[in-house]
């Protein structure tokens, strides 16, 4: 006789007692025991959509794609940044996009971020190049170089960076090998003087940016950056 699969009891005892539940009651029990895989499979979803839509319609391409992770701060589209830095720049809307998203919360300090949807997103994004820039306080973004999506500032593609900032770098240690530590990988720029800590107050303590690896539009992440830190606060 095959035995019971305690997960399925398990899940037939909560779908009876909801069950029993009057409506309220039953509702405000799944939401307070089930609402992070609830939020989890909203955000999927809508990301899937998103990419969908990217895919399928005429949507025109990024000026600059900008993800600012781990912050309340309100720096998304259409905030004052945003705002700010879409008109100093003179982009014409019509013909690209000014993408910021200031909505995803990842560590790669904590287990690689496994199981993290926004991670996930961030690998997603960044793999089929739609990831311009990425910020994040400095040790988490230097973990992340371990991931493999942030550009190695050494590539000759940011030699200009590279002579602007190169005293700022954000470096990775890659595990040894063989007994031998490789070099220390350039993934960020420590942007902490700038005004997303000085005027936005993005992070407590630190702030760096990191290159999607496989973004088109350097030349804009450039900008970016000497944006946010040539710009004084009034």
């Amino acid at each position: 006789m095959r035995s019971m699969n305690p997960n399925k009891i398990v899940w037939a005892e909560e779908k009876e007692k909801i069950r029993k539940m009057p409506f309220k009651e039953a509702a405000a029990y799944i939401w307070m025991y089930f609402k992070i895989p609830i939020i989890a499979v909203i955000f999927i979803l809508a990301f899937g959509t998103f990419l969908i839509v990217r895919i399928t319609t005429n949507i025109p391409d990024n000026w600059i794609s900008v993800t600012f992770a781990n912050t309340t701060a309100r720096v998304g589209n259409d905030s004052e940044l945003w705002k700010d830095f879409t008109e100093k720049q003179g982009y014409d809307l019509k013909k690209k996009k000014v993408e910021f998203n200031a909505e995803s919360y990842f560590d790669y300090l904590q287990n690689q971020a496994k199981g993290n949807a926004y991670y996930n997103a961030f690998v997603t994004l960044a793999d089929v190049g739609e990831l311009d820039a990425i910020t994040m306080e400095k040790d988490s973004l230097a973990a992340l170089g371990q991931s493999g999506r942030l550009l190695d500032l050494n590539d000759e593609r940011c030699a200009s960076i590279k002579a602007k900032y190169a005293d700022r770098f954000v470096y990775y240690q890659p595990e040894a090998e063989d007994g031998k530590t490789p070099e220390k990988i350039p993934v960020g720029i420590d942007i902490s003087d700038s005004i997303l800590m000085t005027k936005y107050h993005l992070y407590k303590d630190s702030c760096a940016i990191g290159i999607g690896a496989k973004s088109e539009n350097l030349g804009e992440v450039e900008a970016f950056i000497d944006y946010v830190l040539e710009e004084k606060q009034p």
